[in-house]
Formats: C-alpha cells, sequence, structure tokens
C-alpha cells in the first residue's frame, strides 16, 4: 500500500507542474479562492482538459442546467468547469487519502481495496446530490422572500412610484443579500444598461423559476404592454395570496420537522426504557 501511495503522490507531483501556470483567470474568481480544494483544482481541469472532456452527455447537461438554475447563464461554462474540477479532486483526494490509512494500518485486504475504489462512487453522488440541494434551497428561499418584496412593491407603487422606480429603491434600500434580492439587482443593472424592461423582467422570472414570479412578471408586463389601472389591485391580491402560501409551507415544515423527531423520541424511550428495566431483570435473574 505504501508503494501504490507513494505512487499516487509522485503522479500528481508531476501533475502539478504541468499545470500550476495554467489556468490562472479561474483560479483568482471567488469560488476557487473558497473553494477547500483549491490547490489540487489546476490539476484536475488539465486531467479533464488532457482527457478533452467535452461535457457533452445527457447527464452533463442536466448538471449544466442545474448550474445555470443556480449561478445564472451568463458563466455556466465557468461554472462547469469549476464544478467538474472540484468533483474530481474530492474523488482522487478521497482515494490518496483512504490509500493513505491504508498503508498507515498495514490493510491490504481485498475489502479495504473494493472499498478504496467504491469511494470515488460515492463523492461523484454525494456531489451532485449536494448541487441539487444548494438549488432547491435557493428556491425556497426566494419562495421565502417573495411575500416580503412583493408587498414593498405594492405600497410603493401605491404612493404613485412606476414599477421601474420602486424596483430600483427596493435594490438600494435592501441590505439583505439572499438569492431573490441579488437577481432583483441583476435585473435592475441590466434595465440601467439599456436592456429593455420586458425582456429584463422576463429573464427575471427564467431565472427564479418560481410560480408566484413568473405570475407576478405577467402581470408587470401586461401592464407595460397594454396599461391598465388593475394593475396595484391584482398585485395586492397576490402579496395576499402569497403570504398564505408562506404560513402553508411553514406549517408543512413543521409537520415534516415532527414526522422526522418520531425516530430519535423512539431509540430514547427504548433507551430509557432498557435502563429501567435491564437492572430489574438482572436482579430477578440473579434470584
Amino acid at each position: 500500500m505504501w508503494i501504490l501511495f507513494i505512487f499516487q503522490i509522485l503522479v500528481l507531483l508531476i501533475l502539478y507542474v504541468l499545470s500550476k501556470d495554467k489556468y490562472i483567470a479561474i483560479r483568482e474568481t471567488r469560488e476557487v479562492k473558497e473553494s477547500s480544494i483549491h490547490t489540487i483544482l489546476p490539476i484536475t481541469l488539465f486531467i479533464l482538459d488532457l482527457l478533452k472532456y467535452r461535457y457533452s452527455s445527457r447527464y452533463d447537461k442536466r448538471v449544466i442546467k442545474t448550474l445555470a438554475g443556480l449561478h445564472g447563464k451568463n458563466y455556466t461554462d465557468i461554472h462547469m468547469r469549476l464544478y467538474f474540477g472540484n468533483k474530481l479532486g474530492l474523488m482522487i483526494g478521497t482515494v490518496v487519502i483512504l490509500t493513505f490509512l491504508g498503508a498507515a494500518a498495514q490493510t491490504a485486504d481485498i475489502g479495504y481495496i473494493l472499498f478504496t475504489l467504491c469511494a470515488p462512487v460515492l463523492v461523484f453522488y454525494i456531489c451532485d446530490k449536494d448541487l441539487d440541494n444548494k438549488l432547491k434551497k435557493k428556491y425556497e428561499l426566494i419562495r421565502a422572500d417573495f411575500p416580503d418584496m412583493i408587498s414593498k412593491l405594492v405600497l410603493l407603487v401605491n404612493a404613485g412610484m412606476t414599477i421601474n422606480r420602486a424596483w430600483e429603491k427596493i435594490c438600494s434600500e435592501t441590505k439583505k443579500k439572499s438569492p431573490l434580492y441579488q437577481e432583483l439587482k441583476i435585473t435592475y443593472l441590466q434595465i440601467q444598461g439599456g436592456k429593455p424592461e420586458v425582456e429584463a423582467y422576463e429573464e427575471f422570472a427564467r431565472r427564479c423559476r418560481v410560480r408566484e414570479i413568473t405570475k407576478f412578471v405577467t402581470l408587470i408586463i401586461q401592464n407595460l404592454k397594454k396599461g391598465s389601472d388593475d394593475m396595484v389591485p391584482l398585485l395586492r391580491l397576490q402579496a395576499e395570496e402569497c403570504w398564505e402560501l408562506r404560513k402553508m409551507r411553514a406549517r408543512q415544515l413543521g409537520e415534516e420537522a415532527s414526522a422526522k423527531l418520531i425516530i430519535p423520541m423512539m431509540i430514547m424511550f427504548v433507551g430509557i426504557l432498557i435502563i429501567v428495566v435491564l437492572p430489574a431483570v438482572l436482579q430477578l435473574s440473579s434470584l
């Protein structure tokens, strides 16, 4: 096992020497600097380029779609390479660490070798599951913040502001760095940069992928195209609906949390029962 571990380290060192001066632009991004495996990332990107990986399979397209939903479509290529590089780095790191532990423990049986070979598959699955959970969490946070945001917008529009001006005020006065407000700021900057309002709002709805926001954007676009005095009452009605949906979601999460507590409570009950009953059983058996 020590020979295998030393061989792995030598291969990684050679790959590091070959790749250390590459991918400088990617390595300077915030995501890479915050990554726990940023040192090994040039190696994994170099391996992917060496293999001429095309990111074109059905699985790759699904991952790219998830990354686009999480980070937006503007820098999908960079996020895609970072994700696959990080995943490959974690898989390689897992194999190297398990090889070292096996060598240190002088374990070379077939069971441990199979476990070492299967561990990267588990890491592969966990990375994808974590990515899906991040996207799901983003949409949940957007849904949670939307009732508050639309209520603010209704108040400002009702006070005489245009949608664009109310949007700007919400973006400038809100310090919260949640996914929804980040998307709001992106949309505002796009409009300020000259993008048509209708197109910017449509992209906002596509990025958020939340039914309530799609309905909200539809109302705004209809007002911009046709003009209507009913927009404020309709937005106020939607705000009330969103608050009710938020309350229902909170109750649902509470019920799910209660259901998850049943098994731990049963385990605690069994433990207490054993503590109480076992001494009596032992005492009776000794008679």
